[in-house]
């Protein structure tokens, strides 16, 4: 039976996964009151399965289990690099690499040892059992010889006093850790020995020549000094990796804090009493520099507590400080997160909540962006006791390089920061980790900021997200985005055009993107370069995400480019969730992108763009309208091969008034563009000539050509062109130039000696005087039979001319010999030219194939 507990727990990861919480909203989410949820809320953190913050109100978060080095304060943040690398030394195969750590005294070195060890068990690489052997050289700085005995062990007879034979730290820590500290106190006669056992795992213990000890142990080493002043350089080389932890003074601000609530929450441990230390107290053991680093901070807080304690030591509550009172004061006890707490007070949040307030109202009273930037500058001089050097420095890095690669490179925008501006600015951004995010709701502003300046905002959120992915972190540095962009934004959000480029590849769109951004001097392309494989409907995802971003209802049109594809189907498929003019460009390069981002620079107008746009060439395919295309239509598509669907499309040009746009398209996109577009999009689509059947749910004629030879489906034919317009005589001029190239085609490979393209003018002649004497009209199946038969019939007199082999032949009735005398007439003129005689038995084959007709 699931425990409440448990169901809490289950309400808070599904509803809650990355979020803080409050008490209240958890309550309700499952349906039980506040007291009761605060009970299980304290038994999921006491079960390391929550975290909280001790604000007002409480917040509650889920815990995120087995982070790498997640007890060591600044893991995720200034100290990420060096975790990660420690991480490498652990994993390497087969054992890891040895690793040196270096930094003042106090800084942690040992403590981040113990953490590798830890961290080790945990991956598996070494035994639970494993042992963590701790060496100080410092210890032994004045006796050499002692320490090498104990770290290499002796043999009985080693020296005096050497009664037997004894193991070394070494053969200890086999299959474990062993931690050197001070390692620059160690003698260059133990480094040599160290570094060989480094190469090959062995080592002689002292007063030992012939049995090595051969052990897999993995090394840490650590020293205050600089590795080249006092260790040998060939014992360095074999230490691959070297990780500087910085001095306390160095840590940002939240992390200091951290350290410092944690020293305090260890003497709220120690002495089971509830720690209220005043604002001043904390603010002056941030500012600490002594050499002792961490070490010394929790002396100094040793040191506080023990005084409060001896003067009031029978109290459940110590105060520490002169004015520790309930709002000017931390509690801290032994279950106080030592983390995510907001280093600020309520003044400082007032001025925030006012900051934001006169922003907005700013904003909507349409102010000019130099009365944004001084609120900005204002709020910050009053908060800039709150400046922390190491936090901004590490931001600087950021920023400056989220300018460089995302600004400058991708968007083309050149800034013009002073010092003193990107000092602002990075100081600004800063406060973000000083605030408890919940404290205010930035949906608002966020939402005013992208409506009033929407392209300005999306590439700033992009500049952020290069800096910190956090979605919280970007919606919270919205107002700074005038102190970034200052006069570029009125250049920015000049553009009234969306620009898309989607090319395959790793950096085919964003290379054209770059080149045109920057050319133009403005932010005109957004580029995404996608995956060789991705289909037609994923590249649609990202075209809509970023329309949707961009607020493309306020623009003129949208213009996307993209290298291949089916240009109807990303037409209709943008269309679907735009309303803006569109216009479509197929097979992008950077000449034609250019082209297009001058124009949308310059603010031409759509109908001009687009007409640019068709005159790009035959290998840029565009599309500006909505449907199959912008004019009555007839599609052609033939399972054969698009070859035989331009032969079509060729006759219907040549014979048709050119009422119609001739559309060819390949079977298979035929079959797809059937099966996923609605009626609408073939509203001017007049019918659909294929050489196979077809069947689709959508109102639209689709004739198959073979039929067309047929009587039925001539006129069927004949029937939707003249509803169309079509005059009778352009119609039957197509039907003869088709019956003549299927003709063509059927006899093409059978015909050894005559050109079929000769022999079908001859066959056509004959044709129509049959016709004309007994004035009957065939339809295309018996012209192209008669047309097949004939072309054959004149090979086959040529080559048998000499040949009397044929049988004899009798016309009885006048019907046939009618028959005979017209074909004999008929004949003369083909019977003179290729000086052959049309025999009887040919003749009576002819008349076999008309005597239905006459």
């Amino acid at each position: 039976m699931v425990k409440s507990v448990d169901k809490v727990y289950e309400v808070i990861k599904n509803n809650y996964s990355n979020d803080w919480v409050n008490t209240k909203e958890i309550a309700n989410a499952v349906g039980l009151s506040r007291n009761v949820i605060s009970i299980y809320l304290s038994q999921l953190y006491k079960d390391g399965k929550l975290i909280k913050q001790n604000s007002r109100p409480v917040l509650w978060k889920l815990a995120q289990k087995d982070q790498p080095f997640q007890n060591i304060i600044g893991y995720s943040g200034s100290l990420k690099e060096i975790v990660k690398k420690c991480q490498e030394s652990i994993v390497y195969p087969p054992n890891g690499f040895p690793l040196i750590i270096t930094g003042p005294s106090g800084v942690g070195k040992s403590f981040l040892a113990k953490n590798i060890y830890e961290e080790a068990k945990k991956l598996h690489v070494i035994d639970k059992d494993a042992k963590f052997i701790t060496l100080n050289a410092a210890d032994y700085a004045n006796n050499p010889e002692l320490l090498s005995s104990v770290l290499f062990g002796y043999k009985k007879g080693a020296f005096t006093g050497a009664n037997e034979d004894t193991l070394g730290l070494l053969d200890q820590a086999d299959k474990g850790y062993f931690f050197l500290d001070e390692v620059h106190r160690l003698p260059k006669e133990s480094q040599e020995k160290l570094f060989s056992l480094l190469d090959s795992g062995r080592f002689y213990p002292l007063g030992e020549n012939e049995a090595a000890h051969q052990v897999n142990v993995r090394f840490i080493f650590a020293t205050t000094e600089e590795l080249n002043n006092f260790l040998l350089k060939t014992f360095v080389r074999r230490v691959p990796l070297n990780v500087a932890l910085p001095a306390f003074k160095d840590r940002p601000l939240t992390e200091r804090l951290s350290l410092i609530f944690n020293a305090f929450k260890e003497e709220a441990r120690r002495t089971e009493r509830q720690l209220h230390v005043e604002n001043s107290v904390i603010e002056r053991l941030t500012k600490n520099d002594a050499p002792g680093n961490i070490g010394a901070v929790e002396n100094s807080v040793k040191l506080l507590c023990a005084s409060a304690y001896t003067d009031n030591s029978y109290a459940k509550d110590i105060y520490i400080g002169h004015d520790a009172v309930e709002d000017n004061c931390v509690v801290i006890n032994k279950e106080f997160d030592v983390n995510n707490y907001a280093p600020i007070k309520d003044s400082e949040y007032k001025l925030l909540q006012r900051l934001h307030e006169e922003l907005v109202m700013d904003i909507g009273n349409n102010k000019d962006i130099s009365d944004h930037i001084l609120l900005l500058m204002k709020f910050l001089r009053e908060v800039q006791y709150l400046k922390d050097t190491s936090l901004i420095d590490s931001i600087k890095t950021k920023v400056d390089s989220g300018i460089k690669d995302v600004l400058n490179k991708k968007y083309g925008i050149k800034l013009q920061l002073s010092y003193s501006e990107f000092e602002q600015l990075c100081f600004g951004i800063s406060i973000y980790y000083f605030v408890q995010n919940n404290k205010f709701n930035m949906d608002k502003m966020f939402k005013n900021f992208e409506e009033t300046y929407p392209r300005t905002m999306y590439i700033y959120q992009q500049f952020l997200k290069s800096i910190n992915v956090d979605e919280q972190f970007q919606k919270f540095n919205t107002p700074w985005l005038f102190l970034l962009f200052k006069d570029k934004i009125s250049l920015i959000e000049s553009v009234q055009y969306t620009g898309i480029i989607l090319a395959h590849g790793d950096s085919t769109a964003t290379s054209i993107q770059s080149v045109v951004n920057n050319l133009c001097g403005n932010y005109i392309f957004e580029a995404f370069d996608m995956p060789i494989d991705i289909s037609i409907y994923e590249i649609n995802r990202y075209v809509q995400k970023y329309i949707k971003n961009q607020k493309d209802n306020d623009h003129k049109g949208i213009f996307v480019l993209f290298d291949m594809g089916s240009l109807t189907q990303m037409f209709s498929e943008i269309k679907k969730y735009s309303n803006c003019e569109l216009l479509v460009i197929n097979n992008v390069t950077t000449a034609t992108a250019l082209d297009v981002g001058i124009r949308i620079q310059r603010n031409d107008s759509f109908k001009q763009i687009t007409k640019a746009a068709n005159q790009f060439g035959l290998a840029s395919g565009t599309q500006y309208y909505e449907g199959l295309s912008d004019s009555s239509n007839i599609v052609v598509s033939c399972m054969s091969g698009v070859g035989l669907s331009e032969e079509i499309k060729r006759m219907m040009l040549d014979s048709l008034s050119n009422k119609f746009e001739i559309i060819t398209m390949d079977y298979k996109d035929l079959k797809q563009t059937l099966e996923n577009h609605e009626q609408k999009f073939f509203d001017k689509t007049k019918f659909v000539v294929t050489t196979t059947d077809i069947t689709t749910n959508l109102d639209i004629n689709i004739i198959n050509i073979y039929d067309i030879m047929e009587k039925d489906g001539y006129e069927r034919f004949e029937k939707l062109l003249v509803s169309s317009g079509e005059q009778e005589p352009n119609i039957e001029s197509l039907m003869n130039k088709m019956l003549k190239f299927f003709t063509i085609e059927g006899i093409k490979d059978r015909l050894q000696f005559l050109n079929p393209d000769v022999v079908i003018d001859e066959v056509q002649l004959i044709t129509q005087k049959y016709q004309d004497y007994y004035d009957i009209s065939l339809d295309g199946k018996t012209k192209l039979n008669l047309y097949m038969h004939l072309s054959l019939m004149i090979e086959r007199m040529l080559v048998n001319s000499r040949k009397q082999d044929n049988p004899s032949v009798t016309f009885d009735d006048d019907k046939e010999k009618e028959f005979y005398s017209v074909s004999r007439t008929i004949f003369k003129g083909i019977e003179l030219k290729y000086n052959f005689t049309v025999n009887d038995y040919e003749i009576s084959l002819m008349y076999q194939l008309l005597h239905f007709y006459i």
